[in-house]
């Protein structure tokens, strides 16, 4: 352990650091750094590849909406719904992570939030998809993984008439 750390810390942040600098603790995070990081060069760019190419426009929402469910189906749906969000938040958590860790912390956080139910979600989903930087990298995944590129032109459309 390193003494001069843990003698400049404050009295209360002392247990905490000398507990992560432990070998055991540090090996753990390195190893679940790499999981990270191979889930998200495969699990990322396989998702974005795989949405469809009018995903992020309201017209492309409105095809997709699904009627109410019956009755009978009402709990596998709320689960699954659950189930999602849950997901999604820990896709966010871990795309927040891998800002700093190695990993595709962006566009693991684009996956995130297509995942999680919010208002204004899909509002958000279209200016962060419209930005250059992000349309570009998504579309060259599709195009690696030979799939059409998202349209920017409905994109663009889309969110002047709903802004």
């Amino acid at each position: 352990m390193l003494p001069w750390l843990l003698s400049t810390l404050p009295d209360w942040a002392r247990p905490a650091i000398s507990w992560l600098l432990q070998p055991s603790v540090l090996a753990t995070l390195g190893v679940f750094s790499a999981v990270v990081f191979v889930a998200s060069l495969v699990g990322v760019p396989m998702f974005l590849a795989r949405v469809p190419a009018h995903f992020f426009t309201a017209r492309e929402r409105e095809r997709y909406s699904v009627p109410p469910p019956a009755r009978s189906r009402w709990r596998w749906r709320r689960t699954a719904c659950v189930a999602r969000n849950a997901l999604g938040i820990v896709l966010l958590l871990l795309g927040v992570a891998t800002l700093v860790l190695p990993g595709q912390g962006l566009l693991t956080i684009l996956v995130a939030l297509c995942l999680v139910d919010f208002p204004g979600k899909h509002k958000l989903l279209r200016r962060i998809v419209a930005s250059p930087r992000v349309f570009n990298v998504i579309n060259s995944l599709r195009r690696r993984a030979g799939h059409p590129p998202l349209d920017r032109a409905l994109l663009t459309q889309d969110q002047a008439q709903n802004d």
